[in-house]
């Protein structure tokens, strides 16, 4: 069946109830400011341009206009995208597909980049879950895209999806007889959010290939995420070329900042700063698919629903080679389960690569130490090949949220975990005993 897209509608409705509550606040505390500046002081004083009352009557105005900015652009991404149903039990040969990735006009041909299945709940609704809810809002989508999509979070990006890929590349060098394909290929991807990560490694190339050589994508990749606001940025980045305006080629404006809480900022202007989605240079790596040969193009797909769920299914059994977690461990209900899952998922010397906090959510029933949670790892069935807990600081949103931030007072930075752990053999166990 048809995922339900009522929660895009939820999310753009939400976004504006929540513009409409900041400016409230904004109104309430020029109100405030304006009766007491009259009380407290004389009336060339009250009328200063350097009193709070003139500084928030200028901060309502572009609050108001930014908010509704972001707003339409919310709408017009937010939008029902084309599914391609997989029977979740393989005698229910329900298929819903749709080509929805067309290039501009000089593209000879069109094709499919990503494909989407609509989410499997089994008898649970989504509706229990409720503990998921400000993933899914709008403003959380603007901060995703501002920091996966835009040259602005690129800082953060070589950070972390840098540390990912290098992980990954040498793995892939110590198994694969080439670079055509690799014995980690598929990588899935949970948490996917808007993508980015997915996007990067499906569109990952040996580095190596100069001049002359025929460029070749070794890794399938499949993302996957519960949100299907996410998975609905997701698609619009993922086809950004099919977009009417020529001119910006469908890159959008948003303002990542303006509807931040008011406290802890150290400049106003800050405040109005703007980003650019996607950078360029995605839109130059789209470009040049259609040049190759469809063997030859990038595999990525992305799956909408409950990662337990999904994959603890007998037909995901040893379905993939490797496993990316990046901001996604910390989200689990129950650990176990996930280490779990990841075990059953992964083939013998499948590698699975995490990087990000141990914060975990207000769903977690359990808050495992990172020696504790090595433990579990070792008694899931892997073994521990790299363990990091970095010295340094790694803004989560913006580069600016470190703890040399021009735009807070307060820091937003964590030390990530960063692992890799092999999902051990147990028959060379047992020959080995």
């Amino acid at each position: 069946e048809l995922p339900s897209f009522l929660e895009l509608n939820s999310a753009t409705r939400h976004y504006r109830e929540m513009a409409d509550g900041i400016l409230k606040r904004l109104a309430l505390s020029h109100e405030v400011a304006l009766r007491t500046e009259e009380i407290l002081m004389s009336k060339s004083q009250s009328s200063s341009t350097l009193s709070l009352s003139h500084h928030l009557e200028k901060k309502i105005s572009k609050s108001a206009e930014l908010l509704e900015h972001n707003a339409f652009v919310l709408e017009e991404i937010l939008k029902p995208f084309p599914v391609e149903g997989i029977p979740i039990i393989e005698t229910q040969s329900i298929k819903l597909h749709n080509e929805f990735n067309e290039f501009p006009s000089e593209a000879a041909e069109t094709f499919t980049l990503a494909r989407y299945i609509p989410p499997y709940y089994g008898t649970n609704k989504k509706d229990d879950v409720n503990e998921e809810q400000p993933y899914e809002e709008a403003v959380q989508i603007i901060a995703h895209l501002t920091r996966d999509w835009s040259k602005d979070g690129s800082v953060i990006r070589d950070q972390t999806f840098g540390w990912i890929k290098q992980t990954l590349w040498s793995h892939h060098y110590e198994f694969a007889d080439s670079a055509v394909s690799s014995p980690l290929s598929p990588i899935l991807v949970p948490g996917a959010g808007t993508g980015r990560l997915a996007f990067d490694l499906a569109f990952a190339y040996d580095e190596n290939c100069t001049s002359g050589c025929m460029l070749q994508f070794p890794f399938a990749v499949e993302a996957m995420d519960n949100s299907i606001t996410m998975a609905a940025a997701a698609n619009y980045m993922f086809h950004i070329l099919t977009k009417n305006d020529t001119n910006s080629n469908g890159r959008l404006k948003i303002y990542p900042f303006v509807s931040d809480s008011l406290s802890n900022e150290v400049d106003t202007q800050r405040r109005w700063d703007s980003a650019i989605i996607p950078e360029e240079s995605v839109l130059n790596q789209l470009h040049s698919i259609h040049k190759q040969s469809p063997h030859q193009r990038p595999k990525l797909s992305y799956t909408v629903g409950d990662f337990v769920t999904t994959y603890s299914l007998p037909s995901k059994r040893e379905a993939y080679g490797s496993l990316v977690t990046l901001f996604f461990i910390d989200t689990a209900t129950n650990i176990y389960e996930y280490i779990f899952t990841i075990h059953h998922l992964l083939r013998n010397g499948g590698i699975w690569i995490n990087y990000g906090p141990v914060q975990w959510h207000r769903n977690s029933q359990l808050h495992p130490t990172t020696n504790e949670l090595r433990d579990m790892i070792q008694l899931g069935g892997f073994e521990i090949l790299y363990w990091e807990i970095s010295e340094k600081l790694v803004a989560y949103r913006h580069p600016d949220d470190d703890l040399g931030s021009s735009r807070s007072t307060r820091s937003e930075a964590y030390r990530p975990l960063k692992f890799v752990a092999v999902k051990s053999d147990p028959s060379s166990k047992n020959s080995k005993d």
